[in-house]
């Protein structure tokens, strides 16, 4: 791609509808039924571990409901993630990647977000990833609301809480309270059909079970670097389908809560990544994940609680690359990973003006395992096995220094099999400038060791990892202001600015030899920038909600890192149609969303163009079933994601204009 000036086009575009939505006059929305002001003491439980109010958490917290879910017609985890503040997502046509504050560096499996079902860590054991596309084991129509928490959390919780912690919380049988049935269709073939059932019982507990396949036959893309007679001119035909089973059930009791989850996906991979042969129907990736988690809550005394989770994990990822070395031959990697873990934590408030929580968590990984190998002839190029240990302490102290200054302090020592042990701290004041405001300062450190793919996989083929030293563990430092104020009538901002110093980061890049790629530590990244968010209700069903974000985040040289938007721009409105009186039903309710990406930098150091993308969404309930109609990328934007070095084209083509349609019916 030739070097283009970045166009404003979409940016004006964008403005201009923001402005039109002000102009509406006093806003409203649902958020779960929720009115502003106890919105803004809604209970949230990823930022300290326990359960305190959104003012309260030493962190500022992004939420978004089931409501939101529905409303605004997302789909997988990824939409979801895409429209809070300071995240952006990028797709490969194979895996979906989330950037946080400009941070998005390629070949990263999303190793710098820490992924929580229920408050239990989700990422899997070889390649510490955070799966948030289609290959995220459970149903986003079973999930109640998402947490996210910016920043450095690893004096909470460990490795991976590097740039944040994403939290999803599953509905359960209160939730549905009988069976479901939900069916769609959408572009390029797109099928999925859901049943899920949910119950109380007499004594109080209530239990879920839910079934979901989806198939999707895929566009046909276009990629330069492959247009030559022999390979179809560029075009990958037949090759972007994706295929996914999830299975999901849950139950809670007392104080007992347990989950299932179980998925299995089938996805093409039209790129030629890997240095694969180009257009062949037998390249895809395969992914295969079951996870059962298990809390138990217990107040000891009045002033003394206890809470234990379990988790046993596996993860098997199977990927057919087709090479002509001559013959022609089809590699195939195999990752295995099983694990389990537990945690126990004690919250006691027995101090005046002190909540004291301390706790330890443990993780086995059981079985990590990865194969290279040729199908036929056999050539087997490699066959590692390993396990680990992963050991944590912590204790945090929430100290009410004056009735309106609360200071947050936590100390962690954690160690993984292969490094060394790690202190980390994290410390923080809130300060309460009236009932409605609070004025936040916010510091901490993370870090994240090499996973089982980083220090293990070596295999000098095509697309291979070679020259790989010894990796050292990447680390972080993050200070934090912010002010968060609920005001009357229904208005809420945030505004916060941010420095993170990362040292030793794990990068990805071309090794010396032709098609190889290699892993090694850079020297050093700096990343600072702020955030403001709005939103504004009144008293119907409408709402609005503005987010900006800039960001600059530079390599040890001052350059510019690939994948980095200096600007993030989020834009959502909704209101419920008007009908005339006598009409006798529902005129529904219309939601639409912009998100705006600036331009971004790509690893040949070309510049990619920003771009705005507009989503509308309608829904109503007719005959006792709810619709959902969603147009995405309603203006048919033409744009493309940076791509990683084992693409070798520089760019990948993103969809255009797509539809859904959705049915939901309760029996």
């Amino acid at each position: 791609m030739k070097n283009r000036l970045p166009s404003t086009k979409g940016w004006r575009l964008g403005a201009a509808m923001a402005c039109l939505c002000l102009a509406q006059g006093p806003l409203h929305a649902e958020v779960s039924d929720l009115p502003l002001e106890q919105l803004m003491q809604l209970q949230v439980t990823t930022a300290s571990r326990y359960a305190q109010s959104a003012l309260e958490a030493p962190a500022v917290v992004s939420v978004v409901t089931a409501e939101d879910i529905r409303l605004f017609g997302y789909r997988t985890l990824a939409d979801v993630l895409a429209g809070m503040r300071g995240l952006y997502v990028s797709y490969d046509r194979s895996y979906h990647y989330l950037g946080t504050r400009g941070f998005s560096t390629p070949g990263d499996y999303n190793t710098r977000v820490l992924l929580l079902v229920n408050g239990i860590r989700f990422n899997d054991s070889l390649y510490d990833q955070a799966s948030i596309g289609t290959d995220f084991p459970i149903d986003i129509d079973l999930v109640e609301r998402v947490e996210f928490v910016s920043g450095a959390g690893s004096a909470v919780y460990g490795p991976n809480a590097f740039f944040g912690v994403i939290n999803v919380i599953t509905r359960d049988g209160a939730h549905l309270r009988g069976p479901q049935v939900s069916a769609e269709a959408a572009s390029h073939g797109g099928r999925k059909l859901r049943f899920s059932a949910g119950t109380v019982t007499d004594e109080g507990s209530s239990w879920l079970i839910s079934a979901t396949r989806s198939t999707s036959r895929g566009a046909d893309h276009y990629f330069p670097a492959f247009d030559t007679p022999s390979q179809n001119f560029g075009v990958a035909h037949g090759l972007d389908f994706d295929r996914s089973t999830q299975l999901f059930a849950s139950m809670r009791s007392g104080g007992l809560s347990v989950y299932l989850a179980h998925g299995e996906r089938e996805k093409g991979m039209p790129t030629g990544a890997f240095s694969q042969v180009f257009n062949d129907p037998r390249s895809r990736v395969n992914d295969t994940s079951t996870r059962l988690g298990a809390e138990y809550a217990y107040p000891i005394r009045s002033d003394l609680s206890f809470v234990g989770r379990a988790h046993v994990g596996r993860y098997e990822y199977v990927g057919d690359y087709v090479y002509d070395y001559p013959p022609l031959t089809v590699n195939r990697d195999i990752s295995r990973g099983q694990w389990m873990g537990t945690e126990l934590q004690w919250i006691s408030t027995a101090f005046a003006r002190h909540k004291l929580s301390w706790g330890v968590d443990y993780r086995r990984d059981i079985e990590v395992s990865q194969q290279n190998l040729d199908l036929s002839p056999a050539v087997t190029y490699l066959d590692t096995r390993r396990h680990d240990d992963v050991i944590g302490l912590y204790v945090q102290d929430e100290f009410a220094l004056a009735p309106d200054l609360t200071a947050h302090a936590g100390l962690r020592w954690g160690k993984q099999s292969g490094s060394e042990g790690n202190l980390h701290p994290r410390l923080g004041l809130v300060y309460w400038l009236q009932p409605t405001t609070a004025l936040k300062l916010l510091h901490g450190t993370a870090f994240r060791p090499p996973n089982a793919y980083e220090r293990d996989y070596r295999v000098d083929t095509p697309g291979g990892l070679v020259d790989t030293q010894k990796i050292r563990s990447e680390r972080v430092r993050t200070t934090e202001i912010a002010l968060e104020h609920a005001a009357d009538g229904g208005q809420r901002v945030v505004v916060n600015a941010f420095l993170s110093q990362v040292r030793d980061l794990i990068a990805l890049a071309d090794a010396p030899t032709p098609e190889r790629l290699t892993l090694d530590n850079a020297r050093g990244v700096k990343v600072h920038g702020a955030e403001v968010e709005y939103e504004r209700r009144g008293r119907g069903d409408s709402r609005l909600r503005l987010v900006y974000g800039w960001q600059k985040a530079r390599g040890a040289s001052g350059e510019t890192l690939v994948n980095s938007p200096r600007h993030l721009l989020k834009a959502q409105w909704s209101d419920r149609l008007v009908a005339a009186p006598a009409a006798g039903w529902d005129p529904g309710r219309y939601a639409v969303e912009l998100i705006g990406v600036g331009a971004r930098t790509t690893r040949l150091n070309d510049r990619l163009p920003p771009h705005v993308l507009a989503n509308l969404t309608y829904s109503t309930r007719l005959a006792g079933t709810d619709v959902s109609l969603g147009v995405y990328n309603l203006l048919n934007r033409r744009y493309s994601d940076p791509a990683s070095y084992e693409v070798r084209d520089d760019t990948i083509p993103q969809d255009g204009r797509t539809y859904r349609i959705k049915l939901t019916y309760a029996f």
